[in-house]
This record gives structure tokens, C-alpha cells and sequence, in this order.
């Protein structure tokens, strides 16, 4: 949902709204009745998003036109006053002004082309999750054998539902969380590896660590709630991205989940922290005497988080906040409480206080009590075996 600070022409603004309307809020609102049981959980904000977005396009645009006018008449007081001088002078002021007009409407061309790019790739992003959230609607609408025990079963399990005061982090390997708990003097030093396809939930000081996340599929962050119910949902969200943050804000928010903190990280951290031949780094870190290390001087946070992406994000307050390993958790997380965000809210309205589903009324929380009933039976609470293997197909 990242689009350029730019000025857009009104058919790519309303061709932007109309293909975010038409696809989210019809799946939200399925997602939710399917997974909620029909409880009153809060489908996703589309005029949230896109009213900031349609107000920033709009006051760029009217800063564009603010700017020519005053381009226009500084242009035509600077021509009367050289009324009197040669014509070769007037000439080269009139070349002079139409080059830089010509060079700002090029580049008012490219942002706009850019915009279209990133509206596509949102798309895409909306249709993909569309696809997958259909995936789990069908394997929900398959016949269950021994239905009425399997669920007798799971409620017998009487899970509470509780918060902790834990913060989740969530994102795939490799995006910077175990970086981002090392800058907190939160855990160890990081070492390069490559993915291995596992799923871990490690438990880390305040935070829980979801090492290994594969993606960001309805039915993978399905699982991982799954777990939430039985170690407590946590008290507040980071969702750890790239430059396509959409695609796990709108997954997330398909189930429920809304506002979250975000960090994204430079991919170039270490090269810079730790440059190759003993070159000079051009990340500094100095312990800040809490155990912090922070970056010196601060405006090489650029190195690394990725700021471009962090401004688009406040410019367009898309209802999350960027964060990085200077700020104050423990106060943002407060604050952000305070001001009555909190990403789960939603989701553990839907569950109540007692994980239990009705005889009468089969479809509540459906996925989540398949899920469950594997963990149990299947997996024997083996989580890592359940995170990387179990999906609703085993549910026969």
C-alpha cells in the first residue's frame, strides 16, 4: 500500500481505491465470519487506508500546481525586468524555464509511473492473498468424519485465553529479528545463515521470536495463533519486512490483526557494519551504558532501516508504526495501549475467554480448532513438526 509522495492523475487514484474496496473488504468480511464464527470482529479499515492516501495524492497535487504558479509569475517579474536588455539574454531566460519545466514534469512523469507500478504489485499482493484465503475456505467446506468428538475433544482441552505482556516477533528468516534482539542486548550475536525451511517459536527476555516464519499465507499464520492461544497472546506486534510490507499487513489483517509495529531493515547491515578486507565500516555502534547499541551519529539510522519506506509510512499513516532499536519499546508499547492500539484486540474479542466451539453453531473459529485438534492428535504438541508440516488437508 506504499505509493509515491507524488501528484497522480485522478484515473490512477480512483482506479487505487476502487481495486482496494472491491478486493479486501468482501474477504475481510468473509475471512472474519468464517474464522470468528459470525462474532463481531472488526473486518479491515479500507477507508483507513485509503483516506490518507487519498488526502496525501491530493495535497501533493495542490502543492504541484502551487509551485508552477509561483514558477509562472517569478518567470514573467523576471522577463519585465529584463524588458530592456537583449534579446539573446531574454531568450536564454525563456530556454532556462521551459528546460526546468520540462525536467519537473518528467520527473512528476516517472513518480507517476512509479505509483502505477506499486498499485500493480498491490494488487497482485491482494489477489494472491484472495487466492490462498480461498484455499482455506475450501478445505473448511470439506465434510468432517466424527465431527462431534473431535470437537468435544478440543473443548475438553479447556484452553484459557490470556494476553502476556510478551512483544511477538513475526517475519520470515533473514529480515533482521534476531539482528534487531542483538541491537537490544536481547540475545546473541547473529551468525549468517541460510534458511532451513523450520519454524521455531523461541521465547527471548519480553519478546517471542517466530524463527523461520515460511510466508505469510492465511493458513501459516493460522498455525502460529494456534501456538498464541496456548503461550498467551501477546501484549503487541512487530512485524519484521521489506519494501513490500503490504503483503503481511494485508494477510494480517484478513485475520484480524491490525496496526502493528513494523521494522525493515537494510539489507546491507552487516556489509556495512563488518566490511570486507578490514575496510572502515560505515555503521558505527556505541553502548549507550543500558546495553543498547546505538547508532552513532543517529542520522546513520538510514544504514539501517530502510527510511525510504519508514517516510511513505507516515506520510500516508497507514494505521502502523515504524520503529527502530532507539526507540523506547517499553513506553511506545504503552503509549500505543493508551491510545487503544492493539493489534490483537480484535482477534481475542473473537475467541472470548475460553477457547470453545458450539455444537450448534460448527463453523465458529473453524480453522483455528482444526489446527488445534492436529496440534494434539496428530502432532502430540511437537511444535516445530506442527509449524513446518501440519496443514487443514491432514483434518480428514
Amino acid at each position: 500500500m506504499l505509493c509515491s509522495n507524488q501528484p497522480f492523475p485522478r484515473r490512477v487514484r480512483n482506479a487505487c481505491m476502487e481495486k482496494i474496496v472491491a478486493l479486501i473488504l468482501p474477504v475481510a468480511i468473509d475471512a472474519l465470519g468464517a474464522i470468528m464464527g459470525g462474532r463481531s470482529a472488526k473486518p479491515v479499515d479500507v477507508g483507513a487506508i485509503t483516506r490518507p492516501l487519498e488526502e496525501a495524492m491530493k495535497r501533493r497535487e495542490q502543492e504541484y500546481q502551487a509551485q508552477r504558479q509561483r514558477d509562472n509569475e517569478l518567470f514573467h517579474q523576471r522577463f519585465e525586468e529584463l524588458k530592456n536588455a537583449n534579446a539573446a539574454e531574454r531568450d536564454r531566460l525563456m530556454q532556462d524555464f521551459h528546460r526546468e519545466q520540462e525536467q519537473r514534469d518528467r520527473e512528476r512523469q516517472a513518480e507517476q509511473e512509479r505509483y502505477e507500478a506499486r498499485l500493480l504489485e498491490l494488487t497482485r499482493t491482494i489477489d494472491d492473498s484472495q487466492e490462498e484465503l480461498k484455499k482455506v475456505t475450501d478445505q473448511l467446506q470439506k465434510p468432517i468424519k466424527d465431527r462431534e468428538q473431535k470437537i468435544a475433544f478440543v473443548n475438553s482441552l479447556n484452553l484459557p485465553i490470556h494476553q502476556t505482556n510478551s512483544l511477538l516477533l513475526l517475519g520470515p528468516k533473514g529480515l533482521g529479528k534476531s539482528t534487531f534482539l542483538w541491537l537490544l542486548n536481547e540475545g546473541p550475536k547473529p551468525k549468517q545463515s541460510r534458511s532451513d525451511g523450520t519454524v521455531e517459536i523461541l521465547h527471548v527476555s519480553g519478546f517471542v521470536d517466530s524463527i523461520g516464519l515460511r510466508g505469510w499465507t492465511p493458513e501459516e499464520l493460522l498455525k502460529l495463533l494456534v501456538l498464541m492461544i496456548y503461550d498467551g497472546i501477546p501484549k503487541d506486534l512487530i512485524v519484521f519486512g521489506n519494501d513490500r510490507i503490504d503483503q503481511p499487513i494485508t494477510s494480517l489483517g484478513l485475520l484480524g490483526v491490525n496496526h502493528p509495529m513494523i521494522v525493515i531493515m537494510s539489507s546491507d547491515f552487516w556489509r556495512n557494519l563488518e566490511p570486507a578486507r578490514g575496510g572502515e565500516p560505515r555503521i558505527h555502534l556505541v553502548d549507550d551504558g543500558k546495553g543498547v547499541r546505538r547508532v552513532e551519529p543517529e542520522a546513520h539510522l538510514e544504514r539501517v532501516y530502510n527510511t525510504p519506506v519508514y517516510e511513505d509510512i507516515k506520510e500516508f499513516q497507514l494505521g502502523i508504526t515504524p520503529i527502530t532499536h532507539h526507540d523506547n519499546l517499553e513506553l511506545l508499547v504503552q503509549k500505543r495501549e493508551d491510545a487503544g492500539i492493539r493489534p490483537f484486540r480484535f482477534f481475542m474479542d473473537g475467541l472470548g475467554q475460553q477457547f470453545h466451539v458450539e455444537m450448534e453453531n460448527s463453523h465458529n473459529m473453524e480453522a483455528l480448532f482444526r489446527f488445534i485438534y492436529l496440534y494434539e492428535k496428530k502432532y502430540g504438541r511437537d511444535r516445530l513438526k506442527f509449524m513446518n508440516n501440519a496443514t487443514l488437508q491432514d483434518f480428514k
